[in-house]
């Protein structure tokens, strides 16, 4: 057998993806490969919310291969007008992916259509994770990116749903913190 380290090289690109949202403190945005990372941690600290039988495992993998599709297709905002139409490119991007990598591009063609679909716990999780990430770092820079985009609460609360159908304790959280953050003017009161 042949040592083949393409794909480990490819998979650095994510780390040249960047993010809308900015770190913690402020003082840069991140990258798409810190982001999964990220991702994939605050999974285990979901730990007590986490349902019987949970495969945390399995959703550590989703979490970090689900944004391997933008190392072709870029990252587009969760409130860019057009989100949506990256859906074929990220799929073109993940077929050539499993083209070119064997068993370890189709196991990464699995997890991120798994990602895609939401029919798993697991996914649903991630998804989860997912969109309260980019939500803490926004209550941890004084609403920035919500600031910057003119982002409204109405929009936060639509694009957080996915959170009220796996976890409705953690969605109750994101509405005070998001009435917090009308109140301070970090989002438009729409």
């Amino acid at each position: 057998m042949q040592f083949e380290y393409k794909a480990i090289l490819e998979l650095d690109q994510l780390k040249t993806v960047m993010r809308n949202s900015y770190i913690s403190d402020g003082s840069r945005s991140e990258n798409s490969a810190e982001h999964s990372w990220h991702l994939a941690v605050s999974l285990m600290s979901l730990s007590e919310f986490l349902p019987d039988g949970f495969d945390l495992d399995h959703a550590m993998r989703i979490a970090l291969i689900h944004d391997v599709c933008e190392i072709g297709a870029g990252d587009i905002p969760v409130y860019d007008r057009k989100r949506g139409s990256e859906n074929m490119s990220e799929a073109e991007y993940i077929e050539l992916f499993k083209s070119r990598y064997g068993k370890f591009g189709t196991e990464v063609a699995d997890l991120w259509r798994e990602y895609e679909i939401q029919q798993s716990v697991e996914s649903r999780w991630v998804k989860l994770a997912d969109r309260i990430l980019p939500f803490i770092l926004n209550l941890a820079t004084d609403g920035r990116v919500w600031q910057e985009r003119g982002i409204s609460r109405s929009q936060v609360l639509q694009l957080n749903l996915p959170v009220d159908s796996v976890c409705p304790e953690i969605y109750e959280w994101m509405k005070v913190k998001i009435n917090d953050a009308v109140h301070k003017g970090w989002l438009k009161d729409a």
